[in-house]
């Protein structure tokens, strides 16, 4: 198998025909270029340009990935509605650790997935919803994308208190 030298300078690492960097110096130049990517698209985000840009790739994703995902639901009148009783009603308390938070920090979240939730009414209904705030929303959604749809249908409020609370 035929080798060379990594293209970076002063590096001795020998490596296959076709590559030019070893993979340390590979993974450092492409981290570097991602910092440059970014910084140069919060730059530009501050031009008007950059500015159009961003609001079109926002609606062209509105437009076109949300509806696909389910998101329509939850721009509705009826959620917004029924979102705002279910902060007022817990008070704008997370159901997990009892502490209050702001409106932006709060997420009303299905005990079961809507996604298990057969009718209109079942999807709205008020006992089957609850206030969390955004990361026991994330870790209570990382947990029921690895269980069964079975076992979701039946696992009830305390026992996803229990689990978020560890």
């Amino acid at each position: 198998m035929r080798l060379h030298r990594c293209a970076e300078v002063s590096c001795r690492e020998l490596i296959k025909l076709g590559f030019d960097y070893c993979d340390k110096h590979y993974q450092q130049r492409m981290n570097d270029y991602h910092d440059r990517k970014s910084k140069a698209q919060a730059l530009s985000a501050r031009t008007l340009r950059g500015k159009h840009d961003v609001t079109e790739r926002d609606r062209e994703y509105n437009s076109e990935v949300r509806p696909e995902l389910g998101h329509e639901f939850y721009q509705s009148k009826q959620w917004e509605r029924i979102s705002r009783y279910i902060k007022q009603r817990d008070m704008y308390v997370d159901a997990v650790d009892g502490m209050v938070y702001d409106q932006g920090n709060l997420i009303v979240d299905h005990i079961v997935p809507r996604r298990l939730l057969d009718t209109n009414a079942e999807q709205y209904d008020i006992n089957n919803l609850w206030l969390l705030s955004r990361s026991h929303h994330n870790h209570k959604t990382a947990i029921e994308q690895k269980m069964n749809d079975n076992k979701l249908k039946h696992i009830s409020r305390d026992w996803w208190i229990k689990v978020l609370k560890d």
